[in-house]
């Protein structure tokens, strides 16, 4: 059914429209773009609701992982996503608050017409990436000295040419 995907904006009421399921990377263009493959899985939850200010307000909160390349070691390994997020949805620009009334744990966005819950968990899921992503653990490793060979002075060949006496 096309509805299960699909939030009206217009039709909100304090009782929530609740909308759960399971996408994979093959299932969002955008995301499978930016992943070493199809593999992985995202289950979200999705809240659309008037709050008591009668605000519009949809909840979105999205669990799961995708594989990445490791762009120092170039290996692939397992990200895990973990998502909650709470937009609030206005009608125009003029609608937005300023920005230093804005709270931390909410964003204002502005929504023209219907919602689909795939484009919203595929705009989640692409902020939630790493722009260049590491392997766990390699960040973590300071480069020891002893690591990283000593390079020779230049001039140090020029002490072995110069005569014992000039010392």
């Amino acid at each position: 059914m096309a509805d299960d995907w699909i939030i009206d904006p217009t039709m909100l009421s304090t009782k929530p429209k609740v909308l759960s399921g399971r996408l994979t990377p093959a299932d969002l263009d955008g995301v499978l773009d930016l992943v070493a493959g199809p593999e992985g899985e995202f289950d979200y939850t999705v809240s659309a609701y008037l709050d008591k200010q009668q605000r519009k307000v949809v909840s979105c909160i999205i669990k799961g992982f995708a594989p990445l390349t490791c762009q120092s070691t170039l290996e692939v390994f397992r990200f895990d996503v973990a998502i909650e997020d709470r937009l609030v949805l206005v009608d125009d620009e003029s609608s937005l608050p300023p920005i230093e009334m804005e709270s931390e744990d909410e964003d204002f966005v502005v929504v023209d017409g219907p919602i689909d819950v795939r484009d919203l968990v595929e705009d989640a899921v692409i902020l939630a990436l790493p722009m260049v992503p590491r392997k766990p653990g390699l960040e973590d490793v300071p480069a020891k000295a002893e690591d990283v060979p000593k390079k020779e002075s230049p001039f140090a060949v020029l002490r072995a040419v110069k005569k014992p006496d000039q010392r």
